[in-house]
């Protein structure tokens, strides 16, 4: 039996996802008292990208006058290569600077000098426009959201997986979900707001927390919802550590003196492919060109070292957080790779966040838009603090405009038959499962991508109809997100299939340029009997121009 007991919940707005955009549109939202429940599959705020990030936030005004919010725009769509809702970006850059103030009065800890942020640049960004944690490390983002949001009265629902969303003549109504513990719930609610992160654990190599499965994604694709830029998935390119769970943040140590990027031979790699400023080359770039050094050459010693032999102890003990902590035990050189790390494509919104489910918004990482087809250094967490605001607001704001909805009690319980009938005594490991395609979705469809692999995994991954062993609820649990892995792989591949180009963060081995006469354009994915229904839209260029080649 996966199903023990059943429960109905009712709120105003429900908020799945619970790191930093789910937080900060949980606190928005309840400031409009409403009712708001924020829900999570795992422990509130931990886990999350967020919690395990470097706490750096692009944020212009704090530094020189000529660094406002149009300058952090242009930036930011000339690094997304012109693919981005500009309007969103232009949203994200003008409130970023209030979010900062905003979360010093939730107690965030900046590291300060005198009385304003310390400012750091990265590549892609023209300024020095970046304000991070006292200690790099989004934990002390995350904490002071979450007790902040305790403070005004957010209801917390933990370890729930949201299997489904309940919708009726085109309105969200609610969500269903089960625990590991088999507890079934069944959300009432006049609006729901999707804030569940990414999808790169379709990779095996991956930064991300481990339950970063495209989980909104997939719920709103089921819901009749479209995706978008699902191609773009950026891996960073210098992480260390098994399966390229550590970040080596190239941007600042390289920019120090005597440390390099070297290979087994003790050349400069970058050097050799002509780079004359390391701290100046974007992510996307940098990831191609290791990811080529690393594989071009089928060698067991063919490997990128970032070596900090001549790293000076005095800048270290400054940068002591962002060195690994191998380091301080005599460990001076690391083998560094790409590993998947933030993905551009998601839920198709309008500019204020909701969707075309009337009802459903989506915001962070869950949703597309903001980055286009590569993402800078910052804004990440400058898109969820400054998106999550102004999500958290406009749901709640349209949930006191409407009634709540009734009578829909005929689908939650069908989701819930659903789940139970996935019950199976016999069958194939989910978790071996799940490795198998992360390790497919890597060598195929990963930093580099061409036709022929690409239509390989797609076939491998519309054929693929195993027997698997769902013998309780944790084995429920783990399925549902192999499904939705599983989904979003093939819309992964499906997009980068149609994308005859390179931009951004997608390489295709065999278009290998970037095609500006006839890709200035988003692909978008809606589901159907079918499959999935692929088209194309034009990107509008209303605030930053580009000249097409």
């Amino acid at each position: 039996m996966l199903i023990r007991s059943q429960e109905d919940l009712h709120c105003d707005v429900l908020i799945v996802g619970a790191g930093g955009a789910g937080l900060r549109a949980a606190i928005s939202a309840k400031s409009k008292d409403v009712d708001v429940l924020l829900v999570s599959k795992t422990r509130i705020g931990t886990n999350s990208n967020t919690y395990i990030s470097k706490a750096v936030i692009a944020s212009p005004g704090w530094g020189p006058p000529e660094d406002d919010a149009n300058a952090h725009l242009i930036d930011t769509v000339m690094g997304g290569r012109f693919l981005n809702d500009q309007s969103m970006a232009a949203e994200m850059a003008a409130r970023s600077h209030a979010e900062v103030r905003f979360l010093k009065d939730c107690g965030v800890q900046f590291e300060m000098q005198g009385e304003t942020p310390r400012l750091i640049q990265t590549p892609g960004h023209r300024y020095p426009r970046h304000v991070h944690g006292e200690n790099w490390i989004g934990r002390d983002l995350v904490m002071p959201l979450k007790r902040r949001a305790q403070q005004v009265g957010v209801r917390f629902l933990e370890h729930l997986f949201v299997s489904r969303l309940i919708a009726d003549e085109h309105r969200v109504v609610g969500a269903t979900g089960v625990t590991a513990d088999g507890r079934f719930f069944s959300i009432h609610a006049k609006v729901v707001v999707l804030a569940t992160g990414g999808y790169a654990q379709i990779y095996l190599n991956t930064n991300n927390a481990p339950g970063i499965t495209g989980d909104g994604q997939i719920l709103a694709y089921h819901a009749g919802v479209p995706l978008k830029d699902m191609e773009f998935v950026q891996f960073y390119p210098t992480a260390t550590g098994k399966r390229g769970g550590t970040l080596i943040l190239y941007e600042r140590l390289l920019a120090q003196s005597g440390v390099i990027l070297r290979d087994g031979n003790g050349e400069n790699v970058l050097q050799r492919h002509g780079v004359t400023d390391p701290v100046q080359v974007t992510r996307d770039r940098l990831a191609q060109l290791l990811y080529e050094e690393t594989n071009a050459v089928q060698s067991a010693d063919q490997a990128v070292f970032m070596d900090t032999e001549a790293l000076p102890v005095e800048i270290a003990k400054s940068l002591s957080s962002l060195l690994p902590s191998r380091w301080w035990k005599g460990e001076k050189v690391f083998k560094v790779s790409p590993t998947a790390h933030f993905c551009m494509g998601g839920i198709v919104t309008d500019p204020d966040g909701e969707t075309a489910l009337s009802g459903l918004w989506a915001v962070g990482e869950a949703a597309a838009g903001v980055h286009g087809a590569n993402r800078l250094g910052g804004n990440a967490l400058a898109e969820i603090f400054t998106m999550g605001s102004w999500v958290g607001e406009t749901a709640a704001q349209r949930a006191m405009e409407i009634g709540s909805p009734s009578g829909f009690s005929d689908a939650f319980k069908e989701e819930q038959s659903q789940l139970e009938a996935a019950y199976a005594a016999e069958g194939m490991s989910v978790k071996e499962l799940i490795q198998e395609l992360k390790r497919v979705m890597w060598e195929k469809a990963g930093v580099t991508r061409q036709k022929t692999d690409l239509r390989e995994v797609l076939d491998w991954l519309e054929n693929l109809q195993p027997q698997v062993r769902v013998s309780d609820p944790g084995d429920l649990i783990r399925l549902l997100a192999f499904r939705n892995m599983r989904c979003a792989a093939q819309l992964v591949c499906r997009a980068a299939l149609e994308r005859t180009e390179s931009r951004g963060s997608h390489y295709r081995l065999d278009c290998p340029e970037e095609d500006n006469r006839n890709w200035v354009k988003n692909i978008v994915l809606r589901k159907s009997d079918a499959g999935p229904v692929v088209e194309t839209t034009p990107v509008n260029l209303d605030l930053v121009q580009m000249e097409r080649g």
